[in-house]
């Protein structure tokens, strides 16, 4: 301060009157005087208070929308048109996945998959946001229950190395048993309450006292409730019923009093729930001739008993040493279970082998070598239709026969040492097979036994031209069986639609089954006339998971929990707009400077002018 002090030296002037800038300029360096108002320094250290604040980089914790390359997993199945968000969950997570399209940067990329019965890629790793939301407006809910194991299996080839995203747009149906995907998962989750009830199963059967029928029906709420079960017999209704279901809980109905010659049963549930695609269910009444089957034991009462009970099976026992050498002898049957026992030449026809010896050398039945005892059972293909309604959990086996199955089997029920139970199909025949004995098991001692006993039957010895079973899920694949001399299949759908299917040298699968409701199969010969009668079969929900709409709020992927939100948080820094308004203010403080430049000009200008009109007067 002593350095930058002035020094000024003495003039002796004869007038001060010219010198009043020197004077405000003595004054301005005059130490210790009062702060005056200044307008500009105000805005000076406003500046500079602002560029200190901006260089801080100060930030706020906010929500920013998903951004880098997405894989994002659009549900379709059937929970997704439950109305308890308007008008629906599905047009509810249609529009959360329009925003993050939205959000997205001019350099990211979308993978968009319909995750339903079969998943499907919709767009793949586009920047095109005009395709992203022509396919998402172009998508829609199924009737079919969703595949998503198979979804990830396809979201985690398109994973490509970098910032990657896999983005969930569900109302959180996922089983528990998903695999970990080696990338950020997301989860957008709709949906507000779980008020649904079920049919989960209906089926018919002609016993000793007549038809009759089976219904069940599930409350997935959290109260209970009651509800009206209407039937309807060909489209004629017959019956009411009041039922009442516990909460979280089911109750049966059995019907006894069916309409003589009915072919299809109907049955509605009126209640006030969130998802009426489950309220409905069809069961196709069958009623065929009588099927011999030949059962070759050394004594089974279990097994006797359980094919006796079906009225339509004419069963036939014989011991294996009063069995017809000749496999000529031995035709004449629709099916052939052998319990225990394997003879050197097998009949041509479909067969049902129960602890078979088989060699080690392998054929078409399978190859064995021995007996294992960890019979725990690990794996259940809860989704195939022989195995509809049947519950393994209870089932203890004591030991089983080592058997690898044939090429082409489907292992349905499988324990820790091998296969418990498979079926496979040939030209030739159909095949299960249980690799125990039912003497070293309790399963006939569960209620299992006798629906599973059906379900084999069923598929063993198929009515008509569909060898299928009488229901069958929406978006499942049918194998048709051609009669002999049949050229096309016909095959009319609920709304009408026909499909023909050419018979050429594989057997016709007909996957049209999205819309639920009653199905009908005719055999055509080449002139185009129908051989036989036309074989119904019923396309059902009939599942739980699906018709589970409670919201999830976290999904398990793996060991990871993954909550619901679309967004992730992140920072939103504050410096762009400190430094933004900084140079605002320097803006106005540069107007008010030039504005106090020109008012000083135009002040010195009145003073030389003052000046010149004092001296004109002082010479005159």
């Amino acid at each position: 301060m002593y350095m930058l002090r002035l020094r000024r030296r003495d003039v002796l002037v004869s007038s001060t009157l010219l010198w009043q800038r020197l004077v405000r300029d003595r004054e301005a360096n005059m130490p210790w005087q009062r702060l005056r108002r200044n307008l500009l320094l105000l805005l000076q250290l406003l500046i500079l208070a602002l560029l200190t604040l901006a260089l801080a980089r100060p930030f706020v914790t906010t929500r920013v929308a998903l951004s880098g390359n997405l894989v994002i997993l659009l549900d379709v199945s059937a929970s997704m048109q439950a109305t308890d968000v308007s008008p629906n969950r599905f047009e509810a997570v249609r529009r959360k996945v329009r925003e993050i399209i939205a959000g997205l940067a001019p350099d990211d990329v979308a993978t968009i998959i319909a995750v339903g019965s079969r998943p499907a890629v919709l767009a793949s790793a586009t920047r095109d946001r005009p395709l992203l939301r022509r396919v998402i407006d172009e998508a829609a809910p199924t009737n079919s229950a969703a595949d998503w194991e198979a979804a990830f299996a396809l979201a985690a080839s398109l994973i490509s190395p970098g910032h990657t995203q896999v983005v969930i747009a569900s109302d959180g149906g996922l089983p528990d048993t998903l695999p970990s995907l080696n990338t950020q998962v997301r989860f957008v989750g709709v949906g507000s309450r779980s008020t649904n009830c079920a049919i989960t199963a209906l089926a018919t059967r002609t016993g000793p006292a007549g038809s009759q029928a089976f219904l069940r029906v599930a409350n997935f709420d959290d109260v209970d409730t009651e509800v009206l079960i209407e039937l309807a017999a060909d489209d004629v209704p017959f019956d009411v019923r009041r039922v009442h279901i516990p909460a979280r809980g089911e109750s049966s109905l059995t019907v006894t009093d069916l309409p003589y010659g009915m072919r299809v049963l109907h049955a509605r549930l009126i209640a006030d729930d969130s998802l009426g695609l489950d309220n409905v269910a069809w069961a196709v009444h069958r009623i065929g001739q009588s099927k011999r089957v030949l059962l070759v034991s050394r004594g089974n009462l279990f097994l006797e008993r359980a094919l006796s009970t079906f009225p339509d099976v004419e069963l036939v026992r014989l011991a294996p040493d009063l069995l017809p050498s000749s496999e000529h002898e031995q035709g004449g049957y629709s099916l052939y279970v052998y319990d225990g026992v394997l003879t050197g030449t097998l009949p041509a026809g479909n067969l049902w082998l129960i602890a078979p010896p088989l060699p080690p050398t392998g054929g078409q039945l399978g190859r064995g070598w021995g007996v294992f005892t960890d019979t725990a059972i690990t794996h259940v293909a809860r989704d195939d239709p022989l195995l509809r309604y049947v519950d393994l959990r209870e089932v203890h086996i004591l030991q089983a026969r080592a058997i690898e199955p044939p090429p082409g089997a489907r292992v349905l029920v499988e324990a820790e040492g091998g296969p418990l139970l498979y079926v496979a199909e040939s030209p030739e025949r159909r095949l299960a097979v249980f690799t125990f004995s039912l003497h070293d098991s309790d399963l006939p001692l569960q209620i299992a036994f006798p629906i599973l006993t059906a379900n084999l039957l069923n598929w063993l010895m198929p009515t008509g031209g569909a060898a299928i079973a009488e229901s069958v899920h929406p978006g499942d694949v049918v194998l048709l069986r051609p009669d002999i001399g049949a050229a096309r299949i016909l095959v009319t759908a609920p709304d009408g639609s026909q499909s023909m299917l050419p018979i050429e040298e594989s057997t016709p699968l007909f996957a049209a089954t999205d819309h639920p409701g009653v199905y009908r199969v005719q055999q055509l010969d080449h002139s185009g006339a129908p051989l036989s009668a036309e074989t119904l079969f019923a396309v059902n929900l009939f599942d739980e998971e699906e018709s589970d709409i409670k919201p999830r709020a976290v999904l398990h992927i793996g060991r990871q929990e993954v909550s619901g939100g679309m967004e992730e948080k992140g920072r939103f820094e504050l410096w762009p707009v400190v430094a933004t308004l900084s140079l605002g203010v320097l803006v106005v403080e540069w107007g008010v400077y030039h504005g106090a430049s020109r008012s000083l000009i135009g002040w010195v200008r009145k003073g030389y002018e003052a000046k010149g009109a004092y001296s004109s007067r002082h010479r005159y």
